[in-house]
């Protein structure tokens, strides 16, 4: 498989909440790192960190909508872009903010991932 089919097994099974798929995907000292900017930034390293990063992701925010519009493969990374749609669980508001998502592959693994989001329309929902 290719670090882009694997991308785009690993956001089918996020579209459909499989999220063991996703961690059986990772290395076992994958870096995982969302935006400080938003309720469940950090890095998470290793598996059971990115699977609490899933819980925690789920526990804020109900995802909404997924829309990938590219994924660019080079060699061993993948970058890709689109939007991403959620609702605050606690404050019941929407948001949809865009995202660019940077994979790095080793072994057939991912090794790293790193994502950049427009944290504003978050936060925003966030906010009472």
């Amino acid at each position: 498989m290719t670090p882009k089919e694997t991308v785009e097994l690993i956001y089918a099974a996020f579209q459909r909440g499989e999220i063991q798929t996703i961690l059986d995907q990772l290395a076992p000292d994958v870096f995982w790192r969302q935006p400080a900017s938003v309720p469940w930034g950090g890095d998470y390293v290793g598996p059971i960190e990115v699977g609490a990063f899933f819980t925690k992701l789920n526990e804020i925010v109900e995802t909404t909508g997924f829309e990938v519009e590219d994924n660019i493969e080079a060699r061993d990374e993948v970058v890709s872009y689109g939007y991403y749609a959620s609702r605050n669980r606690a404050t019941g508001k929407s948001s949809r903010a865009r995202f660019v998502f940077r994979w790095k592959f080793q072994n057939g693994q991912v090794s790293r991932y790193e994502a950049v989001l427009d944290s504003a329309p978050i936060m925003m929902a966030a906010s009472a």
